[in-house]
């Protein structure tokens, strides 16, 4: 059994252990056993703050510098949108350098300057391009910087994975920060030649 201190003090009254039943002594042990385990867990829990603070930072010194002005390649983004194989045999081979974006669904959140990578589905990557605001109007047209000539030039699926992408599996979405994405237009434009 472990050792008792000489006396307790519960609720303001001094009791002496010596007089305590075996019940109350034993429940006087498991007392201290649950102190000891919350003054356990209290040092614990500093050395996790420690840990914490320690990682916060960290992180703020592997943050980029919130002064240094972004570059082109920090504020471009680039999207896959998605079409249906109906609608691009349809449009395919495209007749403008131009495209309203209306053609498309769900972009209603791409804004100036983003990069939208064109992809069918049963064929691959068939064009990229950049969102441009209509001067004269609210619309905003993709204009292409690079498309194949037929729908059968396209990029397929399966070469993505060599520029660490993924089909698209929705119909607009965003495409990976981690993602070769110079290496996919500079393939694009090798099959746009």
């Amino acid at each position: 059994m472990a050792k008792l201190p000489k006396s307790i003090v519960i609720e303001g009254r001094r009791y002496p252990t010596w007089g305590l039943s075996a019940k109350a002594r034993k429940q006087l042990v498991n007392l201290s056993l649950v102190d000891a385990h919350i003054a356990e867990l209290h040092q614990r829990l500093a050395h996790h703050y420690v840990a914490r603070e320690h990682y916060q930072l960290l992180l703020t010194s592997a943050l980029p510098d919130p002064r240094r002005q972004p570059n082109v390649a920090d504020t471009s983004r680039y999207f896959w949108q998605s079409v249906s194989k109906a609608w691009a045999q349809n449009h395919w081979p495209l007749s403008t350098s131009k495209l309203a974006l209306s053609a498309f669904e769900s972009t209603s959140h791409y804004r100036q300057g983003d990069r939208v990578l064109c992809y069918v589905k049963g064929y691959g990557v068939v064009g990229w391009g950049v969102v441009e605001m209509d001067t004269h109007s609210t619309k905003r047209h993709l204009v292409w910087r690079a498309s194949v000539s037929t729908l059968e030039k396209a990029l397929p699926a399966k070469t993505l994975k060599e520029f660490s992408l993924r089909h698209p599996n929705r119909p607009s979405q965003v495409v990976s920060s981690t993602a070769d994405i110079e290496g996919l237009l500079s393939a694009l434009a090798n099959k746009a030649a």
